[in-house]
């Protein structure tokens, strides 16, 4: 005899399965939604956190490079005002310079010797003399050497004129004027 049995058991039970196993699939998708939604959250605030700090420290660059360039401005301004200040003490010690140097070519002319012409151009200085003996124009041109305002002294010439007890030395000296010696300026 055939049975049937009318009862929906295994319909029911994989019915059951089913809704279990969609049940199950949905909190395991509505899981992992929630942790990468959380995981985007945290990455998203340390994205912005570094956007912050980078505006932040772009910020404190554009600042500084405004004080770079006052700075910079200032040290434009430094090194003008020390070159004119160079120029002035220049322009002072060449301003005494010919007055000291004349002082001391008083000192260096020996008292037996004259100068008749004294010609200076452009630093290059021609003496043109008379002296009573040959030893005063060597005194004269030692005393030049040993000066700090004159070097590269050449003694060009040296004749004597007159006759008897009434000679002289007529000399010719080439030499450079230096009018702010060394320690001076």
């Amino acid at each position: 005899m055939i049975h049937i049995n009318l009862l929906p058991t295994k319909a029911a039970q994989k019915k059951e399965t089913v809704i279990h196993q969609l049940v199950i699939g949905a909190v395991i998708v509505i899981v992992a939604v929630l942790y990468a939604y959380t995981v985007n959250r945290s990455v998203q605030k340390k994205i912005d956190n570094e956007q912050q700090t980078i505006n932040e420290l772009n910020a404190q660059i554009k600042q500084l490079n405004t004080i770079i360039k006052q700075v910079e401005n200032f040290k434009n301004k430094k090194r003008d005002l020390n070159r004119k200040i160079d120029t002035i003490k220049k322009l002072n010690a060449q301003r005494s310079g010919p007055v000291k140097l004349l002082e001391d070519f008083t000192y260096v002319v020996p008292r037996r010797a004259w100068v008749t012409v004294f010609r200076e151009n452009g630093k290059q200085l021609t003496l043109e003399g008379m002296a009573m003996d040959g030893p005063t124009v060597a005194d004269f041109v030692d005393n030049l050497r040993s000066s700090k305002f004159f070097h590269s002294v050449q003694l060009i010439q040296v004749t004597q004129t007159g006759q008897g007890p009434q000679k002289n030395y007529k000399f010719n000296i080439n030499l450079r004027v230096n009018y702010t010696p060394a320690g001076e300026a």
